[in-house]
């Protein structure tokens, strides 16, 4: 046991290394290598720590209005067709294409989620205030509290760094991430009701203020 306290001496404690599940703690005759276990448990932890600091110590942004989904459907004349098209074709848009278009040329978008992004049609990214693309890194820098992504990520967060999170922790963020996707479709241009989603209309003045 004292041997073990040792070789855990300033490292992250982590249930599924003290466990044995990622890590070898015994008969480990490569520095290198256990350094670079060591690394690759802690990792998850680093990471989402940082995302969810600059998450918390951000300014929301509250005109975005979830139009990224719209921005995966946006598909002007002469344009290529929206890849993500084909992963909606079940469910029916509520809306014209022209609505579509029109709400995504009103303002353009103000998306800060690199997930997001990456599935925009591609002549939606030039429309965005913060990017045609976004990389990985950018995500420590846009990150904020208002976007509706980001409260789903909590579930993916929370899913990854399970073994700091108790149960009724996990049980809060599985309502919230919930909370927000059900926001996310609603305000969509699909039409879920069938599913026993609403509707927000964030095409009009109306819904804009919900």
């Amino acid at each position: 046991r004292k041997d073990t306290e040792q070789q855990l001496h300033g490292v992250l404690y982590n249930p599924a290394v003290f466990y044995n599940r990622h890590l070898p703690l015994h008969n480990d005759h490569d520095g290198n290598e256990r350094k670079h276990q060591l690394l690759k448990t802690i990792a998850p932890f680093q990471w989402y720590t940082s995302i969810l600091k600059q998450t918390l110590n951000s300014d929301p942004i509250l005109h975005c209005y979830g139009l990224h989904e719209w921005a995966m459907q946006y598909h002007p004349e002469g344009a290529d067709p929206p890849p993500s098209a084909k992963y909606q074709s079940s469910l029916n848009l509520r809306v014209s294409r022209q609505v579509i278009n029109d709400t995504v040329e009103r303002k353009g978008v103000r998306c800060t989620h690199v997930d997001a992004l990456r599935f925009f049609a591609p002549a939606a990214g030039p429309l965005n205030h913060h990017g045609a693309s976004l990389q990985r890194m950018d995500q420590l820098r846009l990150e904020q509290k208002g976007c509706v992504h980001a409260h789903m990520d909590l579930l993916k967060i929370g899913l990854k760094l399970q073994g700091f999170i108790d149960s009724g922790l996990m049980v809060d963020i599985l309502e919230i991430a919930l909370a927000a996707r059900k926001l996310d479709v609603e305000a969509s241009p699909y039409d879920a009701t069938e599913y026993g989603a609403g509707i927000v209309p964030i095409e009009t003045n109306e819904g804009r203020k919900v």
